[in-house]
């Protein structure tokens, strides 16, 4: 059984989140391995150290999770696996801002989806929120865009990331309502891995996709994703949902392009602009407009 944390707390574990998140995108320059391997290994060696931390949790017994918690952890690893699948194909075949701006779009699909089916309710500061989350998002990848049709598989890719990434956060509020953090971790990863691992298999016999790294930076970028990207970003964005409205959680991983932003200027010598500081703006803007009416309700 989860623990409730303050509110504020929460927020900022997803924000951390979102920002290493964005930050770990740039380990998939350094892989000399297929984009569906690269999504295994980020599940998979991440595996140890999440069975160790439930080893040393309070309750260190073994248990199966309770037939009700089964469903929502099965759909959090399988939406998890769509979106790594379809997110590094969609570096691969579009543009790094298509890519990244069409994932972004899960910040609309997930209130969206809680609106129609949860019946969670969307205020109008919510929503202005939302919108300038998103305009920002949108200005922070507008020099990357590209409206060429060669590259509308990739985009599609991009589009269906975002799908999946919005299956995988309300999925993951649903099973934070019982299961700790390191539970939710570790069961929906190792179905994500279990997922993958025959996709994997595919891409190395079809398409000659390399599964094994063969070099020290490889093997460094792969451990980047699991341990920095999943166990670190992924697992403070799973802690937060356990506390925040996952609706605002989604607009909150907006910030995934800001932290891709300051590694590309910092490491990789990418030029920015004075309107990459405008869409930062609107981007804390929108979080913050997004988050004043569930914070005043905490303190109701």
């Amino acid at each position: 059984m989860r623990t409730p944390q303050p509110f504020f707390l929460s927020l900022l574990a997803v924000i951390a989140g979102a920002l290493i998140l964005g930050a770990t995108t740039a380990a998939l320059r350094e892989i000399d391995i297929g984009s569906t391997a690269a999504g295994f290994w980020r599940v998979a060696l991440a595996l140890p150290v999440l069975l160790a931390l439930t080893a040393l949790s309070r309750q260190p017994t073994w248990r199966l999770p309770a037939r009700g918690q089964r469903l929502p952890l099965l759909i959090a690893g399988a939406c998890f696996a769509g979106d790594l699948i379809f997110w590094h194909l969609s570096l691969i075949h579009t543009s790094l801002g298509n890519a990244t701006f069409l994932a972004t779009l899960s910040s609309l699909w997930v209130p969206l989806t809680a609106f129609i089916f949860l019946r969670q309710p969307l205020s109008p500061l919510f929503l202005l929120g939302l919108a300038c989350a998103l305009s920002g998002s949108a200005v922070l990848v507008t020099s990357h865009l590209s409206t060429g049709t060669s590259s509308w598989t990739g985009d599609l890719y991009g589009l269906l990331t975002g799908f999946f990434f919005t299956g995988y956060i309300l999925a993951v509020g649903r099973c934070r309502q019982t299961l700790s953090t390191t539970d939710t971790m570790m069961f929906s990863s190792a179905l994500c891995a279990l997922i993958l691992l025959p996709f994997m298999v595919v891409a190395n016999t079809t398409a000659g996709e390399p599964m094994i790294p063969t070099s020290f930076s490889g093997w460094l970028s792969v451990f980047a994703l699991a341990w920095l990207a999943h166990l670190l970003g992924q697992g403070l964005v799973a802690f937060g949902v356990g506390r925040l409205n996952t609706s605002l959680a989604a607009v909150i991983l907006c910030l995934e392009g800001v932290g891709a932003m300051a590694v590309g200027a910092l490491f990789y010598a990418e030029s920015r602009g004075p309107f990459d500081l405008v869409a930062v703006v609107l981007i804390v803007s929108g979080i913050a407009l997004a988050q004043r009416q569930m914070a005043h309700r905490e303190t109701i």
